[in-house]
């Protein structure tokens, strides 16, 4: 990413804090947030809820938040989210030096026809979604993509088989498997129809976890 291609947003102060004050803001359509660190007080502000998920859906991780004039980078720290995961109820942004090293998690995403899945009874197991990288702040991949397109039955790919842009390292063991091939034999069949008859229970519908954090 780079330094020009990092988004803006208008944020607004706000002096009042606490639950019925951050209700308030969101039926205007904005939404309650913070900026912390760097040795400096917090900030309290307001962000626009459309701007901010518009941002979330383009994975952005550093954006530029321009109040009273004052133009400040920020890296989007934590996300809290309603019980069902779809509003976004506070944002935490953390000052951030476009010249720092961070820690940010990313997307994966797969990409290609594996070989492998030509083969009668084959199927691919994705085990890592998302993944951790360090690298500087002004150089936030969107996400990472890993070609499977040469996935025979048996084969992994892993970590260490990522092509990484320049400056960027993954956090995670290199020999952590991302995905990998593999045969559904008849036997295996059988053993998963016997472990899912014996553990089998009645269904329950739950709600999704939200982030459990005040707001500030």
């Amino acid at each position: 990413m780079a330094t020009a291609q990092i988004p803006q947003i208008e944020g607004r102060p706000r002096s009042q804090v606490g639950t019925r004050n951050t209700q308030r803001i969101r039926t205007t359509g904005r939404l309650p947030a913070v900026i912390y660190g760097h040795r400096q007080d917090p900030v309290h502000l307001s962000v626009d809820q459309k701007e901010v998920t518009n941002l979330l859906n383009h994975q952005a991780h550093v954006i530029e938040v321009v109040m009273d004039s004052v133009t400040e980078p920020c890296l989007i720290k934590q996300v809290q989210w309603d019980h069902l995961g779809s509003n976004i109820l506070h944002l935490d942004l953390a000052r951030v030096d476009l010249t720092e090293r961070v820690t940010v998690s990313v997307d994966l995403e797969l990409t290609g026809e594996p070989v492998g899945l030509k083969e009668s009874g084959s199927f691919l197991q994705h085990l890592i979604n998302e993944i951790e990288l360090s690298c500087l702040a002004s150089q936030i991949p969107d996400r990472l993509k890993a070609d499977i397109s040469d996935l025979k039955v048996g084969d992994t790919f892993t970590v260490a088989d990522l092509t990484m842009p320049s400056g960027v390292t993954a956090t995670a063991d290199g020999d952590a498997i991302i995905a990998s091939i593999q045969i559904l034999t008849e036997e295996s069949d059988e053993g998963e129809a016997e472990d899912q008859a014996a553990t089998a229970q009645p269904e329950i519908i739950g709600k999704k976890e939200a982030e459990k954090k005040s707001d500030s």
